[in-house]
């Protein structure tokens, strides 16, 4: 049995209950004949004036404390009652007994207010029936209709994240820009990878990286490198395969406080699907322009409600061409997951990932002149439709949450991840551009390299909940390990010369692949990155209204690299300690208002290739200033932000006189702007995304070409913003039926230091429809994407030797069926 106490009425910490309560059967009885005298003589009022509450989705037992502690009464039930369930959580205004049926939602849990300060909770079977008396009508003030992680939601906000604080915390009480991107927004827009999903962020831009084979993006002003992460934790030289993420969430600028060495324009963090007691199935199957296919089937449920045991299974498969000649991929993933609630305060999740994908390395599109080729966007140089790269990733995380009380929640992990590769590139050189009978040509070179890379991260983190003189904290102790190896051997060499004028591209011959493939390499990499680290940060709430955060990280980064064209100096080592503050303030003057402002900084390298010197960089260092409002409309349902940011630090570019591809120098810039996003429900059944940013990135210094200095820094446009509207038709002749639109807007980007090309302006137009419909217990959506309506022409710009058209006109039909 366990009670959880009222903390207004003990006089004492805010105790709720411990694990010891639970573990003690002979109290059980003696509990239940003693909450009523420990019960005042008031009443707790079911349905009494709504108040707002906070409630993260968590173990329903946790979940009942926080109630507890937030509306002042005592819940009352046997601890084995609520073993192995979860709870939605909730946030907005409700009323007592409205808050009570939203935490117990899907549980099957009964309840009854008893004559005192208490709440019995027992098995719906067991629980007498209540009077009217007893059980006074439910008042809701804006409710949200489902659980944020629920399936069937199709809310587009979300009010809580840990992935800026590493702790549960509001956005609204978060001195940090953070976007969220639900699965409802995935769902509607039918995403598949990352990037389907970053275009609805403020600042961010697609980088084409290594013929597409990772993804990059460009924030704040500033290339990302090819590390991305999963659940808070980096894992390099992979992508991500949407199919088990229930959202992604991006935090803007530097953020070495708590994740180390990293890119400062910020991260995007994949949030992964969890087991669930309550059981779910889905299989859908999507089919669109180019030949495309792609089918993803989803199972939850519990495998032994007693034992706590839940099991969750995400794949999916897909298989397509391109509008582009001779490119394509195919895909399978698979990802299996295992919870288990050991006890009411022990949680172990056990996952794994298994992605292998076959593609086309796709060079794109050279610059001539100063904007890119004018040639159809379908023409590609590789001249043969059999070259694929392999790609196969295996990704291992075990996961510990224990709660030793309310105080106190301890968890840690590991995460490792393998990776193997096999390039089979063709790319050209740089393009003649001297008016002449060689005017377009080009060589045709090739790159072919086995490539293996590992990561493991290793990480334990401890908050504390606690009160010294009316100031409540929230304290982080945590430790990290991480450590990435990687080595690839290169066979690369001239296949011929091209003209990229001329429509018919000679393939590359059987007998020239036969000889490319049996050549030696001729260079090898060896790259190791290590770093450990222990931080420390505190949240501290003054009055209810101010909350001001501070902390630091200190790190030990080893780096090593043998580069075999540097021989013997291509062989380098490197030591460094950094420590990195951060501070932030939040001020609520109302619930629905932030004021907030932050200082931080970040370093790197953060990326986990080699840097192509010689020798290793020093590392860089950023810094950041932010401030900004955050509000909150409609009890939630509408979220919206607009940031100013002060972002500097050193940065690599390739260098344009080097033929080494990964050949880098020092520059220096910097990033000033504003960005503004808006997410949510403006009223009942129309959804909105809608973003803009201002970037002012400038080169500030550069040694090796100070005629760059000044310049915009490539990538990223001064303008570009989205709009996304979708409305759910609730009628009695149209409910079902859901309508969307989109329009992505972006200025004009440089694609180079120099601002020697660019490429100009474009505006997109996306359009959606989609009928849902209930089919016995099955839920049928049927659903149609038609992406860049108006064929807009742009580029994903990476050098002047390769960027890569984007996709024209395109059409994507699915139907899903979920039970």
């Amino acid at each position: 049995m366990r009670i959880t106490p009222n903390p207004s009425r003990t006089g004492t910490a805010r105790t709720k209950g411990s694990s010891a309560i639970g573990a003690l059967p002979l109290c059980m009885g003696l509990m239940t004949i003693a909450a009523p005298l420990v019960a005042q003589a008031d009443s707790p009022s079911a349905n009494s004036e709504s108040r707002n509450y906070n409630i993260a989705a968590q173990p329903l037992y946790s979940a009942l404390s926080a109630l507890a502690e937030q509306s002042g009464v005592q819940f009352v039930y046997n601890s084995e009652l609520v073993k192995g369930i979860d709870s939605p959580g909730i946030s907005g205004q409700y009323s007592l007994e409205g808050a009570l049926k939203r935490i117990l939602s899907g549980s099957r849990i009964s309840y009854r207010f008893n004559s005192g300060n208490t709440v019995t909770l027992q098995n719906t079977a067991e629980l007498e029936p209540q009077s009217a008396t007893t059980m006074p009508a439910v008042t809701v003030i804006g409710k949200t209709d489902l659980d944020p992680d629920d399936p069937y939601n199709l809310s587009y906000t979300r009010t809580n994240t840990a992935l800026a604080t590493k702790t549960d915390t509001p956005i609204m009480e978060t001195p940090a820009s953070i976007q969220v991107v639900n699965k409802a927004v995935l769902h509607d827009q039918q995403s598949y990878r990352l990037q389907d999903a970053i275009k609805n962020v403020s600042g961010v831009q697609s980088y084409h990286s290594y013929g597409g084979d990772h993804e990059q993006f460009v924030m704040r002003g500033f290339l990302q490198s090819t590390v991305n992460y999963r659940n808070g934790i980096r894992i390099p030289f992979t992508k991500f395969d949407l199919a088990n993420v229930e959202r992604v969430e991006v935090i803007k600028g530097a953020s070495a406080m708590m994740y180390g060495f990293g890119d400062p324009g910020g991260l995007i963090s994949t949030v992964t699907k969890q087991p669930s007691s309550t059981p779910y199935y889905s299989l859908e199957q999507r089919f669109g322009s180019y030949d495309f296919y792609r089918t993803e089937a989803s199972a939850t449920g519990p495998i032994s409600k007693e034992a706590g045991l839940n099991y969750r299974l995400d794949m999916s498969y897909l298989d397509t061409g391109s509008f582009r000649q001779n490119m394509g991929n195919d895909r399978i993933f698979f990802a299996p997951t295992l919870s288990w609630e050991a006890t009411a305060d022990t949680k172990f999740t056990l996952s794994y990932e298994y992605f292998d994908e076959n593609n086309a390395y796709d060079y794109g599109i050279p610059a001539v002149g100063n904007q890119l080729a004018r040639i159809p966007i379908s023409r590609a140089f590789v001249g043969r439709s059999d070259l694929r790269n392999s790609t196969t990733n295996n990704l291992v995380d075990f996961r510990i949450d224990h709660r030793v009380n309310d105080q106190v929640k301890l968890n840690a992990g590991v995460v490792s991840s393998q990776y193997q590769k096999y390039w089979q590139g063709f790319y050209t050189g740089r393009v003649n551009e001297t008016p002449g009978n060689s005017f377009g040509n080009a060589t045709r070179n090739y790159w072919f390299s086995p490539e293996n890379a590992e990561s493991l991260t290793a990480w334990v983190n401890g908050t504390f909940d606690f009160e010294t003189y009316g100031v409540k904290h929230k304290l982080l102790l945590g430790g990290e390990y991480y450590n990435s190896q990687l080595k690839y051997e290169v066979a690369s060499g001239n296949v011929d010369t091209i003209n990229i004028f001329n429509p018919n591209i000679a393939a590359v011959s059987d007998a020239q692949l036969s000889r490319i493939r049996n050549a030696s390499y001729n260079d090898v990499i060896a790259t190791e990155n290590t770093s450990k680290a222990i931080y420390f940060q505190d949240q501290m709430t003054f009055w209810d209204k101010l909350h001001i955060m501070g902390g630091f990280r200190y790190d030990w980064v080893d780096r090593e690299q043998d580069l075999s064209w540097w021989a013997p100096a291509g062989k380098d080592a490197r030591n460094d300690d950094v420590v990195s503050p951060r501070v932030g303030i939040v001020y609520q003057p109302l619930k629905w208002l932030s004021l907030f402002g932050s200082f931080t900084e970040s370093f790197g390298p953060a990326n986990d290739y080699d840097t192509g010197g010689a020798k290793l960089y020093d590392l860089f260092d950023a810094t950041q200033f932010e401030g900004g409002v955050k509000t909150q409309f409609f009890d939630g349902k509408l979220n919206a932000s607009v940031a100013y940011f002060d972002l500097e630090r050193t940065q690599f570019f390739q260098d344009p006189n080097s033929n080494l591809i990964n050949a880098q120098v020092p520059v220096k810039g910097s990033s000033k702007g504003v960005e503004l996003d808006v997410q949510g429900q403006l009223y009942e059944g129309l959804s909105v995304i809608g973003t803009y940013a201002y970037t002012n990135a400038k080169v500030t210094d550069d040694v090796t070409a100070p005629a760059n200095i000044g310049k915009r820094m490539p990538f990223a446009p001064n303008h570009q913003g989205s709009a996304w509207l979708k409305y759910d038709f609730d009628g009695e002749w149209l409910k079902g039926f859901s309508v969307g639109a989109g329009v992505y807007v972006s200025g004009r980007r440089y694609g180079d230091a120099a601002n020697s090309y660019f490429d100009r302006s474009y505006a997109r137009l996306d359009l959606m429809a989609a009928y849902k419909r209930k089919l016995g217990d099955v839920n049928l959506t049927t659903q149609v994407n038609v992406n860049n309506v108006n064929d807009a022409e742009y580029y994903v710009l990476r050098s002047r030797r390769t960027n890569l058209p984007a996709e024209p006109l395109a059409v994507m039909g699915s139907i899903k069926l979920e039970y």
